[in-house]
């Protein structure tokens, strides 16, 4: 009979072939990506998104006369600190001698879902958190969600709708403010391209209706439905609390690919302590993260409880 530490160098190839298989599989159950965030891997622990302003409109110029000249003003910069979050199990002598795969297989998924889960939420609170500071505060000191986010060398702008119900009338509002948002030159920004709304679980039949329906959902006149054609598609962002069941988000994912950011200590892995101690090995899961955003043009989001 082999002694307890050849078990166990027989079997670790076998379990890190379970997390693999089990992350993969998980990892396409992320949902960060679909709510704005794009990867962005820390090379220092304290990550800083600087932003800076643009040269302002061009001047007219006559023949012979000097080019306009303007320098780059510095714009608020925001700092993403990636956390650490771990989970860690037992495998004991037992559960190899006796064969105990199916179990080592669930404590092996539980670690990876476990991880995921933390990845999920967090992420998913960036939007339901965003009207306050609790969770993240921009670069320029209020939430993401604010109708007076400040600007270098132009006026507030606003990107919450306070309460407003998801409607066809207020969808067409939020898709008009993405539009209408400037720099901090004050010179307006390209019209939005790519655009989503994202959605509580509860709220998914609703926004079908909104999106989907031939004529406008919340008129007896039935005109035409500006949405109805894939104007905008749809994301369901499932860890959203049922609390927070009622609000809902338009992004431009355009932009979001450079304001809103998914920031990597690293990814979810799987190591050993590869010392057995009492008849037991400590497998452990971690990963390092951090979502965040260095600037708010890319979303508008309502609070809506109804």
């Amino acid at each position: 009979m082999a002694n307890i530490q050849t078990l166990f160098d027989l079997a670790d190839p076998r379990i890190r072939k379970i997390w693999d298989e089990k992350n993969d599989q998980l990892s396409t159950r992320l949902e960060y990506s679909d709510i704005g965030l794009t990867d962005m891997n820390a090379e220092i622990l304290d990550s800083q998104f600087e932003n800076f302003t643009g040269l302002g409109i061009a001047n007219q110029t006559g023949e012979l006369e000097p080019y306009g000249r303007e320098d780059l003003a510095q714009g608020y910069k925001v700092t993403i600190t990636p956390k650490k979050f771990t989970k860690a199990i037992n495998i004991s002598e037992e559960m190899l001698r006796f064969n105990l795969w199916p179990k080592i297989n669930n404590l092996v998924s539980a670690v990876g879902n476990s991880l995921n889960a933390r990845i999920n939420t967090d992420a998913a609170k960036i939007l339901y958190l965003g009207f306050g500071t609790t969770f993240f505060t921009g670069g320029d000191s209020v939430a993401l969600f604010s109708a007076s986010h400040p600007s270098v060398e132009a006026a507030n702008q606003s990107n919450t709708l306070g309460t407003v119900p998801l409607s066809y009338d207020n969808l067409k509002t939020a898709v008009q403010t993405l539009d209408r948002f400037y720099d901090d030159k004050g010179i307006q920004l390209l019209p939005t391209q790519k655009l989503r709304l994202v959605v509580a679980r509860e709220n998914k039949e609703r926004a079908i209706e909104v999106l989907k329906s031939v004529g406008n959902p919340d008129s007896a006149n039935r005109i035409n439905n500006v949405f109805n054609g894939g104007y905008i598609d749809l994301r369901v962002a499932n860890w959203i609390p049922t609390g927070y069941s009622k609000y809902w988000f338009v992004m431009d994912m355009e932009r979001a690919s450079q304001m809103a950011h998914m920031v990597w200590g690293w990814r979810p892995k799987f190591d050993s302590d590869n010392i057995v101690n009492n008849g037991s090995k400590i497998y452990t899961g971690s990963t390092m993260f951090a979502p965040g955003f260095q600037s708010f043009q890319w979303c508008v989001g309502s609070a809506a409880t109804t």
